[in-house]
């Protein structure tokens, strides 16, 4: 018997709580195990972040709030028809989210659910994101929503989709012209859409990706408060 057996085996404690504590001892591997102090691998386990499953909450802003904490949450196909035509989008026509971004919010911003694998890293599927529109300066490499006039998204049948632009031009006399625009998914098991000559009819680029909007990680323990 060990000298920190017979400590708890004295008067002072009575025989159920020392069969309690054997018990609660054993679960934890027994004499002298169950006071070894957890291996620094443990340790790093519990630490292990968790990133908790991320969903836009719908607020009802005061005018002076839109577009200053919130932004409208817009369906993609939707926004791919509305923002088109700037003119046929009205603020109250869709629910309010808000939104902590560490890019300043402004008109024409909206929040819309990207489905798909095509674009995964950069955006998982059913991912929430951030969009602008008008796009802003050059589309070349940016990640964009696209509204298609004949062609489809072979990923989901659509006339619209979130890929990342591509553009080869070759000139033409004192001019240039779209020799082909190509849209990529980030993912390499899915085609990219290819747009062989491809003129601004064909296809309307909308907005592009601002951010992939995620609950901050938190340590296991933060998460067990």
């Amino acid at each position: 018997m060990t000298p920190a057996r017979v400590l708890i085996s004295t008067d002072v404690l009575s025989e159920r709580v020392v069969a309690e504590i054997d018990e609660v001892v054993e679960s934890h591997g027994g004499w002298p195990g169950a006071f070894k102090a957890r291996s620094e691998t443990g340790a790093a386990a519990d630490r292990t972040a968790k990133v908790l499953p991320f969903r836009p909450r719908t607020v009802q802003p005061a005018l002076a709030d839109r577009y200053v904490t919130c932004v409208p949450l817009v369906p993609l196909q939707a926004a791919a028809s509305g923002f088109s035509d700037p003119q046929r989008i009205k603020d109250d026509d869709f629910q309010w989210v808000a939104v902590e971004s560490r890019h300043r919010l402004r008109a024409g911003m909206f929040v819309a659910q990207v489905v798909g694998e095509s674009m995964e890293r950069t955006i998982r599927d059913r991912a929430w994101s951030l969009f602008r529109a008008p796009v802003e300066g050059t589309r070349q490499g940016k990640t964009v929503l696209v509204q298609l006039r004949d062609a489809t998204d072979p990923e989901t049948g659509q006339r619209y989709t979130v890929k990342r632009y591509r553009r080869e031009k070759a000139r033409e006399g004192d001019s240039w012209r779209h020799e082909k625009i190509t849209l990529e998914p980030d993912n390499p098991a899915f085609e990219s859409i290819v747009l062989a000559g491809a003129d601004e009819g064909e296809f309307q680029v909308i907005a592009e990706l601002v951010e992939v909007l995620e609950r901050k990680a938190l340590s296991a323990e933060t998460v067990s408060r």
